[in-house]
């Protein structure tokens, strides 16, 4: 049976501590399998209704270190996913070089969020505080990945 568990601390920007141990049976090299513990609702476009929700993995993390009740695991990189690390600053540049081959070199992308006086910021843009989902945060499910 696969060990589950939880993030239960981050630890700098790679790595992860996890509630689980050498008493649970994890040990080093194992790779765990990070999600959202409430998965993602998806809705019907046709009735409206639910049909229920899905795990939308964040990341992989590959056990390093193992303590009787707890175990540490580094976050590897995940290539699948387009919306690991986004540089806004680089998002821009792509979008204003794509406005510029669509409609001309005078077309200018706002910057927004770059602290220039009297440039708004994203959150205030929407209305509101951002949360970003992709981030693996504490409380967060985690699973093992069997090797095959």
């Amino acid at each position: 049976m696969a060990v589950e568990g939880k993030v239960a601390k981050i630890l700098g920007s790679n790595e992860i501590v996890l509630n689980r141990g050498r008493n649970d049976g994890v040990r080093a090299g194992m790779v765990f399998e990070v999600f959202s513990p409430e998965g993602e609702e998806v809705w019907d476009p046709d009735t409206g209704e639910t049909l229920g929700t899905v795990e939308d993995v964040k990341a992989q993390a590959e056990v390093t270190e193992v303590k009787e009740r707890l175990s540490v695991a580094r976050l590897q990189q995940n290539a699948q996913s387009p919306f690991g690390a986004v540089d806004i600053g680089e998002m821009q540049e792509n979008l204003q070089r794509m406005f510029g081959q669509m409609f001309g070199d005078d077309v200018r992308i706002q910057g927004f969020g770059t602290g220039s006086p009297g440039d708004p910021d994203l959150e205030s843009m929407v209305g509101g505080p951002l949360q970003d989902l992709s981030k693996v945060q504490v409380g967060d499910a985690a699973r093992e990945v069997k090797r095959r």
